[in-house]
């Protein structure tokens, strides 16, 4: 009948059986493995390495693949140089401080024959970033030895679909699935068109919460959304009435405009021509009254200076008498 091994004969293992063990970490009736240097992170599709003293940080709801620090050999020449005409298979179970702190992993085991690192998956399911560091604990093997009778025909790694023997670090799902099923083929829940409310409310702490304060800020975004449509659309209206008076008042300054400024040009140019009209008539008089006597002054055979001072007087005599004009037709 197959038996657990105590903790004296998992000490025989170490080296050979379970490579890169640690003698520390052994239990009454197992063995603690560590955290190697692969993970997975399942939401992002990364794949990260860790060394040490580096940490491996997942975040709340998060789920990640991790390797084993260890390496195990459970192939039928390796442990029947250890166990004659006998072999080991395993159960990998959580730690007791893993569950303390919210981190669920589901239980499985080794079977008889594997050779390789351990890849396992767990899930942060606390409320808070879960922080573990490289080499450290993580969970455990309890590892039975199997009588002949009890030991497998066809060891784990010689079968067709042995598909994780000898993984190296991260070895994710081997299943295949074919992308094309149809439609009709699939049967499944109406769980797409399930209430949101209720998700989150069956899903339990922190979910149940967040829903319930969801649906408490959804109410209050709808009075806001209402209220905010409402002032939008009396701005709306104000907007319109102000662009029309606007409009209207500057119709009206631009025909004042047009009409003012006809009237001025008008007048300017009616001044012009009735100023510029009196000025050439006093200047051609006047250039006609100095050149006569000019030309009697000459025949008398008046003298230059005497011309030239009736000249001054002259001039001066225009620019009065245009004075006079121009001042008087303002």
């Amino acid at each position: 009948m197959a038996t657990i091994l105590p903790d004296h004969e998992v000490k025989k293992l170490i080296g050979s059986v379970l490579i890169g063990a640690d003698e520390k970490h052994i239990n009454p009736n197992g063995i603690e493995l560590r955290l190697g240097e692969h993970v997975h992170f399942e939401s992002t599709g990364e794949n990260k390495e860790l060394k040490s003293g580096n940490f491996l940080e997942v975040s709340p709801t998060e789920n990640v693949i991790i390797s084993s620090l260890e390496k195990l050999d459970f192939t039928r020449e390796t442990v029947q140089n250890i166990y004659p005409n006998k072999m080991l298979m395993a159960l990998i179970t959580p730690t007791t401080t893993m569950m303390r702190e919210g981190i669920s992993q589901v239980s499985t085991k080794v079977d008889a024959g594997f050779r390789g690192v351990l890849n396992w998956g767990f899930r942060n399911s606390s409320t808070k970033k879960f922080t573990i560091q490289y080499g450290e604990p993580l969970f455990k093997l309890t590892i039975f030895l199997l009588e002949a009778n009890e030991s497998p025909e066809i060891s784990y790694g010689q079968g067709e679909n042995h598909t994780y023997q000898d993984t190296a670090g991260i070895k994710l799902s081997q299943r295949k699935i074919s992308a094309n099923i149809p439609k009709k083929d699939i049967i499944a829940s109406n769980f797409g068109k399930l209430d949101p409310h209720i998700q989150l409310r069956e899903a339990g702490y922190p979910f149940n919460h967040i829903g319930t304060e969801l649906v408490a800020l959804q109410g209050k975004f709808e009075v806001v959304s209402s209220d905010v449509r409402l002032l939008k659309d009396q701005f709306q209206k104000q907007t319109d009435k102000l662009s029309a008076k606007i409009g209207e008042e500057t119709n009206a300054i631009s025909k004042h405009l047009e009409d003012f400024s006809e009237t001025l040009f008008q007048k300017v140019d009616g001044l012009f021509q009735q100023k510029f009209g009196r000025v050439v008539g006093v200047l051609i008089a006047a250039i006609s009254i100095m050149w006569g006597i000019h030309k009697f002054l000459q025949d008398r055979q008046v003298q230059t200076s005497m011309l030239v001072g009736v000249g001054v007087v002259a001039g001066i005599v225009v620019l009065v008498i245009t004075y006079l004009v121009t001042r008087r037709s303002k």
